[in-house]
């Protein structure tokens, strides 16, 4: 959501009916002919979570002797993150304009510690995504419009997570020849990362409606994106258990990863009552249960590596509050939203993404420097709810906790009309 520092400080609530800053590209491209002239709209974020994992009684199964995997909980999970954007909104005539964005609006980053209780489930996580989206808005009627836009986007990826080759020894092998060799459950671990990119494409619509000046109504839609991510698998293993790759499974190969990022749909509403005051609300739509699993296959010999997610589709609702002051160089803004999360229970929880749902609290300010430049500065506060983990993993191992986490978000942006 994090496209437009204004729209920040009023929890996304008027994304839909955004007519005072450049992310009508990304929000709702039949917006972008209330511009006249030229607007740049530049904004930055940081963003700052907080992520603590308490075990409770992860263990190994029954078969691998039940015991409790050892390691602590995973110290500080996450480092506060930088996010860019950019937009551009031109004026071609007084029924046409053209719109420019540069974004990202996919991405997550944590890194546990290598010798946690869950490393052979996550150690380090990190998925970026750039998007390129160029749009052009047409007024239909008086108080009509619609727009559309194409987008271009970049995936990254990088995934770690430890081996427990001492646990793959005993199912596939046995117990006693593998305990000979030194191949026992935690004693003989490896390490395994997946890096990949691609490059997918989709496109963006929206229509705006004015009722009439104070009342504003708008939809959007963005589809959904598919990507090929192709790179590499890289292992490293004990060299107790280099017998175990006569088979030619955990070798350096190839990997490619298939994956649908959702579409969603947003719809929403703002009504100025007097010159002081206005309210916002919107509501979005996220088609999550278009992921049910993440499945890697490999050049070499080695299984598919299946993630079993069985996501589930979303609701955000999102409701905001804007004072005006007398000179209309100022204005305060706050909103609260409730935003939905697509796991839907403990089994399906990764570690890689302990998502919950959560509830944010905002607060925001535009000024007007100049009558051509507005700055706009926001803070967020994001309440996630405990979330309990119960995930079998790819040797048997089963993390068992819980989750407790918070965020934290502060965004400046500038706003240049010429």
């Amino acid at each position: 959501m994090e496209q437009s520092v204004k729209e920040l400080g009023q929890a996304f609530s008027g994304a839909p009916v955004n007519i005072d800053d450049g992310s009508m590209v990304f929000f709702n491209p039949g917006a972008m002919n209330q511009i006249r002239g030229k607007l740049i709209s530049v904004a930055g974020y940081v963003i700052a979570p907080s992520v603590a994992f308490q075990d409770s009684s992860s263990h190994l199964s029954p078969s691998l002797g039940g015991m409790p995997i050892l390691g602590n909980n995973g110290g500080d999970l996450t480092d506060p993150v930088f996010i860019p954007n950019f937009y551009y909104v031109h004026e071609l005539t007084e029924r046409l304009a053209f719109g420019f964005g540069a974004n990202v609006p996919f991405g997550m980053r944590n890194s546990y510690h290598p010798d946690w209780k869950g490393r052979y489930q996550a150690i380090d996580s990190e998925i970026m995504t750039l998007n390129i989206n160029p749009s052009l808005s047409l007024q239909l009627t008086e108080k009509l419009s619609f727009g559309a836009g194409f987008n271009a986007q970049y995936l990254h990826a990088k995934l770690t997570n430890a081996i427990d080759f001492g646990a793959i020894c005993f199912q596939v092998v046995g117990t006693t020849p593998c305990a000979n060799q030194g191949l026992s459950p935690q004693t003989a671990d490896g390490y395994t990362s997946l890096k990949g990119d691609s490059i997918g494409i989709g496109y963006n619509f929206g229509a705006f409606y004015a009722m009439n000046q104070d009342t504003h109504f708008g939809v959007s839609y963005r589809s959904r994106i598919a990507h090929d991510v192709r790179g590499r698998a890289d292992f490293s293993l004990p060299d107790s258990a280099v017998a175990l790759v006569q088979g030619k499974a955990f070798i350096d190969s190839n990997a490619r990863t298939e994956v649908t990022l959702p579409d969603n749909v947003l719809i929403g509403f703002s009504h100025r009552f007097n010159p002081r005051w206005m309210i916002s609300a919107d509501a979005l739509w996220t088609n999550w249960s278009l992921i049910q699993e993440l499945r890697t296959n490999f050049s070499s010999a080695q299984p598919d590596d299946i993630q079993h997610l069985k996501w589930k589709d979303t609701w955000r609702y999102a409701f905001g509050i804007n004072y005006f002051s007398e000179s209309n160089k100022w204005v305060l803004r706050s909103g609260f939203a409730y935003d939905q999360t697509p796991v839907p229970d403990s089994q399906h929880r990764l570690p890689r993404i302990p998502d919950s749902d959560r509830f944010w609290l905002t607060a925001g300010f535009t000024h007007k420097l100049q009558k051509n430049i507005h700055i706009h500065g926001a803070y967020a506060h994001l309440f996630l709810q405990d979330s309990l983990i119960n995930r079998r993993g790819p040797v048997n191992d089963f993390l068992v906790g819980q989750y407790s986490a918070q965020i934290n978000i502060i965004g400046f942006q500038m706003d240049l009309r010429f």
